[in-house]
């Protein structure tokens, strides 16, 4: 398993912490893989993220670590005990309890709750699609002037 370096901070970059063993995950990843800027998609399944970075990344969200993680996916009864350091042992060792993928540019930094807020995030224009195709039909005539090109 790799270990991940410095989490780099860079208003040109975009950076994707997800797991792709999660739906949301994988799904955001695909949005965001048409971007023709540098993207630096990290799956968590792969390389291993310092406990620091994600104390950094929670701390920027103004979140704990906890909060990072989906409840739901945890197995235990009760978590209304767990500390910072039980929640940095679950993440690492369930990669999939990391449900909503975390985006970073430069200083901003959120969690992903629907795939298509990356859009969003990255400032991207709906991958460029026309959104009045179905209200206006379409040109079916020739364009090049009756000319065979």
């Amino acid at each position: 398993m790799n270990i991940m370096g410095v989490l780099a901070r860079d208003d040109r970059e975009f950076t994707l912490i997800y797991s792709s063993n999660t739906r949301v995950g994988k799904h955001t990843l695909s949005y965001i893989q048409g971007i023709r800027d540098k993207v630096n998609a990290i799956d968590i399944a792969q390389t291993k993220v310092p406990d620091t970075v994600w104390a950094e990344l929670a701390e920027t969200m103004g979140m704990s670590v906890g909060d990072l993680v989906d409840k739901r996916v945890v197995k235990a009864d009760d978590t209304s005990e767990f500390d910072t350091n039980d929640w940095l042992k679950i993440i690492q060792n369930n990669n999939e309890v990391l449900t909503q993928p975390i985006a970073i540019n430069g200083k901003k930094t959120q969690q992903i709750v629907n795939p298509t807020d990356v859009l969003k995030f990255f400032n991207v224009d709906s991958a460029g699609l026309e959104k009045t195709m179905h209200t206006e039909k379409p040109t079916i005539k020739p364009t090049s002037n009756g000319k065979n090109d």
